[in-house]
């Protein structure tokens, strides 16, 4: 019987029953004995098939309980079945081995193999089913117990069982049994998800089979679909393995493409045109699914390898007169963009000019996939696409809007230009504004809701990227939109109020307040009373009340404190949902009771379904993103919901039915914790006083789930929150105990990391790596750690930043991993540890000063040398910034030091690519560095007059904003103190730019003004700079020096004002 459970109501995340459990353990031993004896003579005698599957399965959960020791009969009497002259018998054997293959992975491997292998051929298609799928289970089991990972080979014993299980297939094929195929392809399925590996030697005859099945249109849906989802499944999980064999993408792509053309003949229906409501497309029709295959080939496989395949067929099936050939390759391009991005983003015009022309197609379902295509396109390839193809788009898009016979069509178009509209700047957008809007103006008068819902989710979205230029059709269409909200109060219009209740507030963000003002009353009164509506579970305004609010929040800044009232109740209501579940057993029918429309979705775990309602989590990860918006936003209204936000957010930190949820709640904790830190006076020692203690339990909740969470991914943003929260806490706001806790807790998570890096590293040098895709898996773990240890990084920095010298006894327990890190990884060539360990150093420099100079021996000369690594821009980078920062805040004691390091960082900066898109950053850091040396250490440094005229033809600085102020800062500092003496420095060899100081100063001043890296107080003071300069030469050598500027920056210099 299926089973509701609310998540209040289970154990834990553990939400399978364990009833059945729970009895057998508490029986007598004379009463399992008796049950198991009664299990086994049923499973020799009962002649119903039907009742034999139950006996079956229970002895199989009974097996699953009891350990194999307890129940010695067990084996021999299966192993008696299985060599039955009875077919049922030997089935019910293989049935059980497939749900305790336990029972087989303690067995000789190749007394097992042999026995399978004869199985695979008994004359009875339920024995060969059974047996393959008890074989399924066993490689899995056998696997998983001698430490596969599905990176290593598989033992090769057990790789001569996959040739016979393939026989299966072919057996089942021949007896027309699509049933068993189905059930045959779902296990092997599950077998290559885990150990693709077990599919390698056979892999080009599978390919040949499961296509062949695919392409048999004689066959059931399912059957094709299950046959290439084998195909896809292995590509996904073993790229490499699949590009060694090119047959494999000229034999799915076909097959792919074939399957998207397979549109029923009903679709070209007028009906489908003008429906009255939009269904979701069923995915078990062949052209949806041929759609999804065509995306996860392109992402698993690539474009190097797909895109010629595919376009060997694409521009073919363009020209066919048959208009569902024309729609499958329009929808192919647009499944294939994301996967294919690297090559396809070449070669963007000639995609879009094999495109556009079918806006005109005869066909409007053909019309319909151009806008599809389009939108998806103008996703992939943002912001490209927008920048460079705006014209030739839109001049096509927006008039597809006037489709009136076809609805459809009309709101795809508007829906298509949603995603072109998103990464859309407002230069881009805002000629085709008129156009744009009297359309959209049209289409809300369409009698099709949908068409309607359509309208208003494009306005929006064209509104946010048009922002103030959307001022002037502000009038028009606020009071339509306030109009909808206060007349279309049927039941029907939940969802066309809500896309209402989400327009009209992005587009009072992108008008303002002032322009806004006028209506804002009349606009709350209406929410609030919306929001009282809101009564039932699944009402979709609910979710975009919740998103709307808080836009209204950032435009009204503190005159929404009155609403805080009105909005926190329910917002807190959703933030605390908890999510329904459902179990079922594995026979029942789950879409029958709870709809996937619902918002329900299953799995199958321990041979039951598990169902979970994921629209409720949905609505309360929103929630939780909401409460850190008015946390943000407005920490004076905040301050009255901030225990009980707090509460709920140290509480969801374990919450692991979504992972959205958990780092929201993450984010939330420093977001609450600084709103209440900005309403705190030191005078409240109440408030203060809590404050102390909100810190102390969420400082400890944040190290007690690092410490148990496996995750890297999660790990990542609870080091991003606790470094936010402690930066937000500030100096002091940790005791001895704490800093030593947290210390115990980054050496651990840095030991583990240590650990894997030399497994890593002994699985490469011991050659244990089969093919590209076991790097590829090596390299996607070290991606996922590295970004991971990078946040370590930034929690550490936050305690440096905040504890100074104070931090320095807990960090010297922390030394010996950031040695090793720094010395192992040049070793083994890890450039990313290094630079991390690098990172580490350069704040002990900069937060405790001359303090640090005693650490110096261990790595000062590694950082030097550092400065010119040849391996890693990232690893220059570090180095240079840690140089700057001990000639900034190390003192004398690193006079020597920085002294020595001057020859490299020149080096760097006169390098013939050190303008490059990866060398810049590295480059811009030696800059600083040498500006730094420049101003606060110089005393060693020999010829300060040379190392000046090189860092003065190093400018400008243009990408690096943490850097730039300082480097400005002391340009117009020697500007203002000797600048005859900057001025008069000659260009050094080498140099190809500037002719002489004057033109060098000038050019370097107006680039860094075309940039956004400066605060404005700076720029005024190099605006002042220049006119000085400029006001001390004559007319005819401005006008001279203004040309030598570029002309994009002489364009943002006018812009702003400045000239």
């Amino acid at each position: 019987m299926p089973s509701d459970k609310s998540a209040g109501e289970s154990a834990g995340s553990n939400v399978q029953p364990n009833l059945e459990q729970l009895v057998w353990h508490v029986v007598s031993d004379e009463t399992r004995g008796l049950t198991k004896q009664g299990l086994l003579y049923g499973l020799t005698s009962e002649v119903d098939v039907g009742v034999r599957h139950k006996i079956c399965d229970t002895i199989s959960e009974v097996a699953n309980n009891t350990p194999i020791a307890n129940w010695p009969e067990l084996l021999p009497a299966l192993s008696d079945c299985a060599r039955s002259q009875n077919a049922d018998m030997r089935a019910s054997a293989y049935r059980v081995f497939a749900s305790v293959p336990e029972l087989l992975a303690i067995q000789p491997a190749d007394q097992v193999v042999i026995a399978f292998n004869g199985a695979f051929q008994d004359s009875s298609a339920a024995v060969r089913l059974a047996s393959l799928q008890a074989a399924v289970h066993y490689l899995l089991a056998a696997s998983g117990n001698a430490g596969g990972s599905g990176v290593a080979a598989p033992p090769v014993q057990l790789m001569q069982i996959v040739p016979h299980m393939l026989s299966v297939l072919k057996l089942l094929l021949q007896e027309q049994n699509e049933t068993g195929l189905v059930e045959a392809f779902s296990s092997l399925i599950e077998l290559a998800e885990d150990y693709p590996k077990y599919f390698r030697n056979v892999l080009a005859g599978l390919v040949e089979f499961c296509t062949a099945v695919a392409k048999d249109d004689m066959l059931e849906n399912s059957t094709r679909q299950t046959s290439l989802e084998l195909l896809v499944t292995l590509a996904e999980v073993a790229p490499g393995m699949v590009r060694r064999l090119p047959a494999f993408c000229e034999s799915a792509v076909p097959v792919s493409l074939k399957m998207l053309s397979e549109l029923r003949d009903d679709e070209d229906d007028q009906e489908w045109y003008n429906t009255d409501t939009l269904e979701v497309d069923d995915n078990d029709e062949n052209y949806v699914f041929g759609e999804q295959v065509m995306d996860r080939l392109a992402c698993s496989i690539g474009g190097k390898q797909l895109l010629p395949v595919a376009f060997k067929y694409i521009p073919g099936m363009l020209a066919s007169a048959n208009w569902k050939e024309r729609h499958a390759a329009l929808m192919a391009v647009s499944a294939i963009g994301e996967g294919c991005y690297k090559v396809m983003r070449n070669e963007l015009k000639n995609v879009l000019d094999m495109i556009l022309p079918f806006f005109d197609d005869p066909h409007p379902r053909v019309r319909y996939a151009t806008c599809n295509v389009i939108g998806q396109m103008s996703t992939d390839f943002q912001p490209a696409i927008q920048q460079r193809f705006h014209e030739v788009i839109l001049t096509k898009l927006i008039p597809t809007m006037d489709s009136d016979n076809y609805p459809r069509v009309q709101a795809h178009a508007a829906a298509a230009m949603v995603n072109f509209s998103e990464e859309a700047s407002k230069a881009v957008i805002e000629p085709y504004l008129n156009d744009l809007f009297e359309r959209l103006l049209r289409l809300l008068n369409s009698n099709k809701r949908y068409v309607q819902e359509q309208a208003i989710t494009t306005i929006a979205t064209v509104a946010d990227s048009a922002q103030d230029r959307f001022r002037e059709y502000y009038s028009r269409i606020m009071p339509l939109l306030l109009n909808v909200l206060e007349n279309a109060k049927e039941r029907e219009h939940r969802l066309l109020r809500g896309k209402t209740i989400e327009c009209a507030t992005f587009v009072a963000l992108a008008v303002g307040k002032e322009t806004f003002s006028a209506d804002v009353g009349r606009f709350v009164s209406i929410m609030q009373s919306i929001q009282q509506s809101v009564t039932e579970p699944d009402d979709p305004q609910a979710s975009y009340l919740l998103a709307a609010w808080a836009r209204l929040c950032k435009i009204l800044g503190d005159d929404f404190i009155p609403l805080m009232p009105v909005v926190m109740p329910p917002l807190l209501r959703s933030a605390a949902l908890q999510p329904d579940f459902a179990v079922l057993d594995a026979d029942e029918d789950a879409e029958a009771q709870y709809s996937a429309e619902d918002g329900w979705e299953f799995a199958s775990i321990g041979g039951q379904q598990i169902g979970i309602k994921t629209s409720i989590l949905e609505e309360k990860c929103v929630a939780v993103e909401m409460l850190i918006c008015y946390a943000r936003e407005l920490p004076a209204g905040f301050a009255p919901y901030a225990k009980q936000v707090l509460d709920l957010a140290l509480t969801l930190l374990k919450f692991y039915f979504h992972d959205g949820v958990r780092s929201a709640a993450a984010t939330a904790i420093p977001a609450v914790l600084s709103a209440i830190k900005s309403v705190a006076d030191s005078s409240n020692t109440q408030l203060m006083a809590e404050l102390k203690s909100y810190w102390d339990v969420s400082f400890q909740k944040f190290l007690s789930v690092i410490a148990s969470e496996a995750d890297d991914a999660y790990t990542m943003q609870l080091f991003n929150s606790l470094a936010e929260a402690i930066e937000a806490m500030g100096p002091g706001s940790l005791s001895a105990e704490q800093l030593d806790r947290f210390t115990q807790t980054i050496t651990a998570q840095m030991t583990k990391y240590m650990d894997r890096m030399k497994e890593r590293r002994a699985l490469r040098a011991n050659g244990q790596l089969c093919d590209e895709d076991d790097e590829e898996a090596l390299i996607e773990d070290e991606a996922v750690e590295g970004a991971t240890i990078d946040e370590v990084s930034k929690a550490l920095h936050a305690i440096f930043k905040t504890h100074g010298e104070s931090y320095l006894p807990y960090f010297d327990k922390f030394l010996p991993i950031v040695l090793s890190f720094l010395n192992d990884s040049a070793a083994s060539g890890d450039h990313a540890s290094r630079q991390w360990a690098l990172c580490v150093f350069d704040d002990l420099i900069e937060f405790t000063g001359p303090a640090s100079s005693a650490y110096a021996p261990q790595f000062f000369d590694t950082m030097i040398r550092s400065i010119v690594d040849p391996n890693s821009h990232e690893i220059r980078q570090a180095a240079a910034y840690g140089i700057g920062v001990a000639a900034q805040f190390g003192g004398e004691m690193y006079a020597d030091a920085v002294a020595a390091a001057v020859p490299n960082l020149v080096s760097v900066i006169k390098s013939e690519d050190a303008r490059s898109d990866d060398n810049v950053y590295a480059t811009e850091n030696a800059v600083a560095a040498l500006a730094k040396i420049l101003k606060f250490n110089s005393a060693k440094v020999p010829e300060p007059h040379q190392v000046l005229r090189e860092w003065f033809y190093a400018l400008p600085i243009l990408y690096e904003e943490d850097e730039a102020p300082f480097v400005y800062s002391y340009l117009l500092e020697i500007l203002g103190s000797n600048a005859q003496a900057l001025l008069s420095l000659e260009p050094p060899g080498g140099y190809a730019g500037c002719k002489n100081g004057l033109e060098k100063c000038v050019n370097a001043l107006t680039e860094a003004l075309a940039t956004e890296l400066l605060p404005q107080i700076l720029n005024n003071s190099i605006v002042s700079s220049l006119k000085g300069l400029m006001a001390n030469v004559s007319e005819a050598e401005q006008a001279s020096l203004w040309q030598t500027i570029p002309i994009e920056t002489q364009r943002i210099l006018k812009t702003k004002g400045y000239f």
